[in-house]
């Protein structure tokens, strides 16, 4: 890689990290570390995706709700809304909440000091975190030495290593400590380990008056870290060091989504050690040629380009966005491209197959009690950390999500069967290391948010987009059809009929909106929203079609769900020609709420919208407002890249690519120092859901036809992008320029990513299209003006 293509894959310093937002993440999927850089005193804050408070009996144990009411609650709630009686409708409904989820904690923290006697200050300072490596590196010079640190994350062997190299000897001292209660510790020269006792509860940060328990039945865990180095060993005093290479392993009692821990600390503590050692045996240089070429094995698959100012490129990357958001005189589209390729990295950073998915925070968080418990939020979050895993080629990286939809449709049948005396599975609005899958809210939380049976069915539709981008026969008939149908089978028990005949859903919420009563009241349920009904109807049609696939279509469950199907209300514009969010069009209570539920069959759905339905959706959009938290404008962002609406596309980015002061609060989106997307606080939906929603800008397939360039914003005057996957399983490659003010597709290539992809696929640039022959494999070059193959490349 040149050097000019170099500087569009690193995030740059020019100082050290003040705050946890400053700090620059590594991952492997299952061990993180958010790397400060301090000079004389690097510390780096570790996770461990397995480390969550609670156990599996945590849902049973936190629960208020009385299952016995639950049957008379519903009637109840059903009752009231009928005679249009919303507020009695949500009193019943609290009796069907309760409990939480529990928590994603931090796990250790790692401190390596230099001896500084005069207290020097450190000059020539920089640190930068190179995305194409996943290697972070600081240096500096103090007290007369030349100092480098370069530390990565590996996959293929699990560890965290840490290498400091100096110009002469420098005096080293370096320990453990942890948030979590110590159970033991030790250090000696050439090593150190400590084990630790998790809580068995956390209550979230809405129930503040309750305290976290550290209950015997929780899990355990140990970090082990052993050193290499070129100095004397002195016990008691500093190591005096020119290289200094630490090894450092997490373990905890985990064992798997939903079931119950195994073992105890020191188990996990030797099982650390082992893996310290089979590194450390490898020698650094393995370790880091192995983890460079893992993580190049899914980096390089897509790479995006951008044109931009050659002096930008040189800047520190807070500066870049600092420099974006003051006007026109600093546009930089190639941030833009950073931005991209960083929404990647921490995808797979995150989120690799024997790990967990990604929480609210991916795998970072610093805090014992976070934000949202830093939890599985599965009324949208959770899904856009996803929506890219088939677009920007990482399929791999759905991978833990598809073992925590499966968990959580083991555990929620039972759910299911006591809250609502129904088939199949059901999961809400939160959810956990232990599936997780009851209202919460103790019995006094705002419906709004605490009831919302629909989590499952949306998880649901991400095993299906998989189908989708080509996945194989054992995926569609061993992991996806169960689930498929155990959440039809919940949704035709929970479906009521309508008058009219029709069928729908009452009591019925939209995440997290409210609407007016005719009084004036805000209230959180109605009948129908039009997520529920989006949702169940697309479930619907995506269990046909894996149905047809594997031969079982006549399934009851199959055929119940294909009657079903025309009774439910297709999406419709209604109140001020906005898209109706509850099927009765109540008044809104909230213009410019962050939820765009309502808008779902638009995006990630594909119905497809008639003229009325797209202009209600466009409507309904510009109703919201565009500014609001990181993860809704990248949906926002989304949306409008569907709508195919450039000009307004580049009115969202804009709001994306500006900066996020740390101590910001309130609702709005932007950049913190290391690019983190704020809520605020930090979320990482709003990495990974920008993600998406370039990717819809550049390629879109969700109509059967490969559109290329359908939002590019202008300002994106020319460019070019590798590797974005189209259903049905096909890698795009498409090169464009400004041509007399308009953007032109200069280079096309489309390669059979998959053998479903292996087809005659219907490609479309602007208003013309072509019929391209895959079915033989290769890359397939194809004329920009003709849309005809032109022949094949290596």
């Amino acid at each position: 890689m040149d050097p000019f293509q170099k500087a569009e894959h690193l995030l740059r310093a020019p100082a050290p990290a003040a705050h946890w937002l400053e700090a620059f993440p590594l991952g492997n999927g299952r061990l993180g570390a958010m790397v400060r850089g301090t000079p004389g005193d690097e510390h780096l804050q570790l996770n461990d995706g397995t480390a969550w408070s609670g156990g599996p009996g945590s849902e049973e144990a936190t629960s208020t709700a009385d299952p016995r009411l639950a049957p008379a609650a519903l009637a109840a709630a059903r009752a009231a809304l009928a005679r249009g009686d919303a507020p009695e409708a949500e009193r019943q409904l609290m009796a069907l909440q309760g409990g939480w989820s529990q928590a994603y904690l931090p796990f250790a923290d790692l401190h390596v000091e230099i001896e500084n006697p005069g207290g020097a200050p450190a000059e020539g300072y920089g640190r930068q975190l190179d995305l194409s490596t996943a290697t972070h590196e600081v240096s500096y010079r103090l007290a007369g030495a030349a100092l480098r640190w370069t530390s990565f994350v590996s996959h293929p062997d699990g560890v965290l290593v840490l290498v400091l190299d100096a110009d002469r000897p420098v005096s080293v001292r370096w320990r453990l400590a942890s948030p979590l209660r110590v159970l033991g510790q030790e250090a000696h020269p050439s090593g150190a380990w400590l084990t630790v006792r998790l809580p068995s509860d956390m209550p979230p940060p809405h129930e503040p008056d309750l305290s976290p328990v550290w209950g015997e039945e929780a899990l355990r865990g140990a970090v082990a870290a052993r050193v290499v180095h070129d100095g004397e060993a002195r016990p008691g005093r500093a190591l005096r060091v020119r290289r200094f290479e630490l090894v450092l392993a997490t373990e905890t009692t985990f064992t798997s989504i939903g079931r119950a821990p195994r073992g105890d600390a020191a188990g996990a503590l030797t099982r650390a050690e082992r893996r310290v050692a089979r590194a450390l045996g490898r020698g650094t240089a393995e370790l880091a040629a192995r983890h460079r070429q893992d993580h190049a094995r899914l980096y390089d698959r897509v790479r995006l380009e951008l044109d931009g100012p050659p002096e930008a490129r040189a800047l520190p990357t807070h500066e870049r966005v600092l420099r974006a958001a003051a006007g026109p005189a600093g546009h930089d589209p190639s941030l833009a491209a950073l931005l991209f390729a960083y929404g990647r990295y921490l995808a797979i950073c995150s989120s690799r197959p024997g790990g967990l998915p990604s929480t609210l925070q991916g795998l970072w968080n610093d805090r014992l009690r976070p934000p949202w418990s830093s939890n599985y939020t599965i009324n949208v979050n959770t899904e856009m950390n996803y929506w890219a895993a088939e677009t920007a080629d990482l399929g791999e990286c759905l991978d833990p999500l598809v073992e925590l939809v499966t968990a959580l449709a083991d555990r929620g049948r039972a759910t299911a069967r006591r809250l609502y005396g129904a088939r199949g599975w059901v999961a809400h609005h939160n959810t956990d290391a232990w599936a997780f899958t009851s209202p919460v809210g103790r019995g006094h939380a705002d419906p709004a948010w605490a009831f919302w049976p629909m989590g499952g069915v949306w998880l649901s539709w991400l095993l299906a987009e998989r189908l989708r981008f080509g996945a194989d026969e054992r995926f569609a008939r061993e992991r996806a059809w169960p689930v498929l149908r155990e959440a039809a089978a919940f949704c035709l028990d929970w479906l009521v009929r309508l008058p009219g005949g029709t069928l729908g859903t009452s009591p019925s919420t939209s995440p997290e909106n409210h609407h007016l009563t005719p009084d004036g009241r805000h209230v959180a349920v109605g009948r129908s929203a039009t997520m529920d009904l989006t949702l169940i109807s697309g479930l619907f049609t995506r269990l046909s079609d894996l149905a047809e696939r594997l031969h079982l279509s006549g399934d009851p469950v199959v055929v119940a769900a294909r009657a079903a199907l025309p009774l439910i209300p297709a999406p419709s514009a209604g109140r001020d020609g906005l898209v109706r969010e509850w099927l009765d069009d109540p008044p809104q209570a909230e213009r410019g709420h962050r939820h765009l539920s309502h808008l779902l069959f638009a995006y990630p759905g594909d119905t497809p919208p008639d003229a009325r339905l797209r202009a209600a959706v466009a409507r309904s959009l510009d109703d919201r407002q565009d500014d609001s938290t990181g993860w809704s404008l990248a949906w926002k962002l989304a949306l409008w890249a569907r709508l195919r609406e450039p000009a307004r596309v580049s009115r969202l980015l804009g709001l994306v690519l500006r900066p996020a002061p740390v101590e910001q609060a309130g609702e709005r989106g932007g950049l913190y120092p290391n690019l983190f997307a704020a809520h605020p606080p930090f979320q990482i939906d709003g990495n990974l859901g920008y993600v998406a929603a370039v990717a819809e800008m550049l390629v879109q397939s969700h109509d059967d036809t490969i559109t290329v360039l359908p939002a590019v914003p202008a300002e994106w005057r020319s460019g070019r992008v590798r590797g974005i996957v189209a259903r049905p399983g096909v890698s795009v490659d498409v090169a464009w320029d400004t041509v007399a003010g308009r953007i032109t597709v200069t280079e096309l290539a489309l390669t059979a990513r998959r053998p479903a992809g292996r087809a005659r696929v219907v490609v479309r640039t602007g208003d013309r299209e072509g019929l391209i022959d895959l079915s033989a494999g290769g890359r397939v070059v194809v004329d920009p003006g003709t849309l005809t193959a032109g022949g094949e490349s290596a």
